[in-house]
């Protein structure tokens, strides 16, 4: 059984037309472009402006990657991972966990910035973790640093393996982790986890349509 929210709302007469040429005049192309729009604004667009993301032209970061060194790359990828990203995480999922940083590598890096292709397998105590690309050593030290940094937060183990394409990280011991949500980031980051009470879990009423 398939549970489906309805909800109406008013477009820019341009707008319909342009979603009318690209689907061709079927409802249920229409659906899927308005449904693929609003996830994308929902999962990305609304951060985009406070935390600086950006889609680039992997030639161009091939170019760049290489005037960095490797060294540099991975002290760089653990003071991001240590700011913004933990930051970005505790603002998009409200949470810090291995599921959110995970989370956060393959929909915001993989999907919406394009920087690697993210693959997983494994089981809840152990995890691969799997990022290839095509722009260099750094760019696998980057990433790599990146996770292990986030990871080292959570009193996880992080194996890595770093070549020119591709950074596969294997970590251990996520199927002991609980899931927290913290009153600040502060406390987050000092490893002062507050559990989410009832009194702060949020619902809202939706109209909806079941199919069989």
């Amino acid at each position: 059984m398939e549970r489906r929210a309805r909800r109406t709302f008013t477009i820019d007469p341009d707008v319909s037309e342009k979603i009318d040429i690209l689907a061709g005049g079927h409802n249920i192309e229409i659906n899927v472009l308005v449904n693929k729009a609003l996830r994308r604004f929902i999962e990305w667009g609304r951060y985009v402006d406070n935390f600086k993301l950006v889609t680039s032209d992997p030639r161009l970061m091939k170019i760049l990657w290489s005037h960095i060194t490797v060294d540099d790359a991975r002290r760089l990828g653990t003071e991001t991972a240590n700011d913004a990203v933990a930051e970005f995480i505790l603002y998009y999922f409200h949470k810090f966990d291995l599921d959110s940083v995970l989370k956060t590598f393959q929909v915001i890096g993989a999907e919406y910035c394009n920087a690697y292709v993210y693959s997983e397998f494994g089981d809840q105590q152990n995890r691969t973790v799997i990022l290839r690309h095509s722009v260099g050593r750094a760019a696998s030290a980057y990433y790599g640093a990146s996770l292990k940094a986030l990871c080292s937060r959570l009193g996880l183990n992080l194996e890595l393996e770093e070549s020119d394409d591709q950074v596969i990280c294997k970590i251990a011991g996520g199927g002991s982790l609980k899931g927290v949500i913290p009153k600040t980031f502060n406390e987050q980051m000092a490893g002062r986890p507050i559990e989410k009470s009832a009194e702060d879990k949020i619902s809202h009423r939706v109209i909806v349509n079941e199919k069989t």
